[in-house]
């Protein structure tokens, strides 16, 4: 009976191990899914701004010619590509960053007539374009070696 004791109490010990155990994964695991959250909200935001900024260029160019047609922003931070399409004197810009984790799309509506300023008619950020996800590619180097007898 003595000896019953001894395993009891082992196996108490083993539980509230294994409950401790299992609550500091858990808290570990969402550590770590509140910092990715973190970080994926902050590239999101640099990609805003940058798409933003872009636009902005987009519309003094616009402004400057009549005979813009959108192409590639580089800046610093990365690169946008702009679409302009034009029905008469109203003008919309498509501007969507590129980044390899991260898209933006803004969206600009604008009156541009000759010789006076633009007349903003909207400005909105769209949907993001999806951006293609790297796939892993096989390496055979990290592939168990499972030595038996032929």
């Amino acid at each position: 009976m003595h000896d019953q004791k001894g395993y009891i109490a082992l196996i108490t010990v083993l539980i509230i191990s294994a409950v401790a155990l299992a609550i500091a994964a858990t808290v570990a695991l969402l550590g770590i899914g509140a910092a990715q959250s973190a970080v994926a909200g902050s590239k999101g935001e640099n990609a805003l701004q940058l798409a933003e900024g872009c636009a902005e260029d987009a519309l003094l160019k616009s402004q400057q010619s009549g005979a813009y047609n959108g192409g590639n922003i580089t800046r610093p931070e990365g690169t946008c590509v702009i679409t302009v399409n034009k029905s008469g004197t109203n003008w919309t810009i498509i501007d969507t960053s590129t980044q390899i984790d991260f898209n933006r799309t803004v969206q600009v509506s604008f009156v541009r007539n000759t010789g006076s300023p633009i007349d903003l008619s909207s400005w909105q950020e769209s949907l993001p374009v999806p951006t293609s996800t790297p796939v892993p590619t096989f390496n055979p180097l990290f592939l168990p070696v499972i030595v038996g007898k032929p």
